[in-house]
């Protein structure tokens, strides 16, 4: 299990607990509960993620899917921070005194094929156009999923795409638990050293010929990019501003660039309440208008309906929580499910949202670039 940002992140081993659920909620009592009993003692005390922690990976839509969002609590946690490492063991009796040993580095999986999932290329573009034709102004914009099915001779060691994704994209969150795998710059949550923060993040212009000055455009908060954009970041306000005594966020968009996207972003940064704990807040912003759409309800309802696949894990929120409520959570509308039972298979989800004026066939030919950029990485 990890979490890994730059040279920062935290790696979890072994395990000593779980906790099977369908929500964030849930999981936050559970684990509250569970740190209660806990005795620890650490040589680094106020520094996020040094004493007890717990990984958890949500589904995307708990009360339609039929894979189960999971909390686990690792064995071993290793740390860095700020040119800080430290190790963490965790257990019900006593720990072992040796630290956990070096693994031989992972390696490539072989004869990578990669073929249609639930969705095809066709059946999107039928899906899209069904979408486009519902949307208004109480429904603006809905994200859909193309799956892809990878198979593999040898089965794939999950660090050899964690390293993959970290080496190729150092500035975006890279991610593992239970098999599911990727890279994002979603931050869902982060509530370390006394502030809570939020990234919103909407796409740019693609498929254009010169994207640049709509892109100049939206940066100074003009255009149909920066509207859409702000509508956002005002319901991301919205929906941190319960949990903060006072916020702040930029009122123009920064940029962020990920493989083939151009991304609009507005990081929203509270003074959290002496209440607030990472996962209730995750609980409130899920699904992100990032994943879903937007109104995200709306979306949510929409993609049940229409999307015609589960997205299990994928989408969904995925980080690690402190004992005192602390912690770090992503999403993604891009990330891949190793497969449970068959570790040659791996079940691979690109996102393509959708808008009332956009061009279905110029969605569709953006989203197969997109998945060519994925799969780029591992081929």
């Amino acid at each position: 299990m990890c979490l890994l940002h730059g040279k920062e992140g935290i790696v979890g081993l072994g395990e000593i607990a779980r906790f099977e659920t369908d929500s964030p909620g849930a999981a936050d009592v559970w684990w509250e509960a569970f740190c209660a009993d806990i005795e620890n003692e650490t040589e680094m005390p106020g520094v996020h993620g040094t004493g007890p922690l717990a990984f958890g990976s949500f589904t995307f839509d708990g009360d339609r899917s039929t894979s189960p969002s999971v909390m686990i609590v690792p064995e071993t946690v290793i740390g860095r921070r700020a040119g800080y490492c430290w190790l963490t063991q965790m257990s019900y009796d006593s720990v072992h005194a040796d630290p956990p040993q070096v693994q031989p580095p992972p390696r490539k999986p072989t004869g990578l094929e990669v073929s249609d999932g639930v969705i095809t290329a066709e059946g999107w573009v039928e899906r899209a156009t069904q979408v486009r034709e519902i949307l208004g102004e109480d429904l603006q914009r809905v994200l859909l999923m193309r799956d892809l099915m990878a198979h593999t001779d040898t089965p794939v060691d999950p660090r050899w795409i964690v390293k993959l994704c970290a080496d190729v994209l150092p500035g975006s969150w890279t991610y593992l638990v239970q098999g599911a795998v990727g890279t994002t710059s979603k931050l869902v949550v982060r509530q370390i050293d006394g502030l809570i923060t939020t990234r919103t993040l909407t796409h740019g212009p693609g498929g254009t010929i010169d994207p640049v000055p709509q892109l100049l455009e939206a940066l100074h908060g003009r255009g149909f990019y920066a509207r859409q954009h702000q509508r956002a970041v005002r319901w991301s306000e919205e929906t941190l501003r319960p949990f903060c005594r006072s916020i702040e966020g930029s009122p123009f968009p920064g940029l962020v660039t990920a493989a083939s996207d151009r991304l609009l972003a507005t990081d929203i940064t509270g003074a959290p309440l002496p209440t607030t704990r990472s996962l209730a807040a995750v609980a409130a912003i899920h699904p992100a208008p990032f994943v879903s759409g937007l109104p995200p309800w709306k979306a949510l309802e929409t993609i049940a309906e229409v999307e015609g696949v589960d997205r299990g894990r994928i989408s969904g929120p995925i980080g690690w929580i402190a004992s005192e409520g602390d912690g770090e959570w992503v999403t993604d509308w891009r990330g891949a499910q190793i497969d449970a039972t068959d570790p040659n298979l791996v079940h691979v989800f690109v996102g393509q949202p959708v808008a009332r004026d956009d061009d279905v066939n110029l969605l569709a030919a953006e989203l197969e670039e997109r998945i060519a950029s994925t799969l780029s990485l591992v081929r």
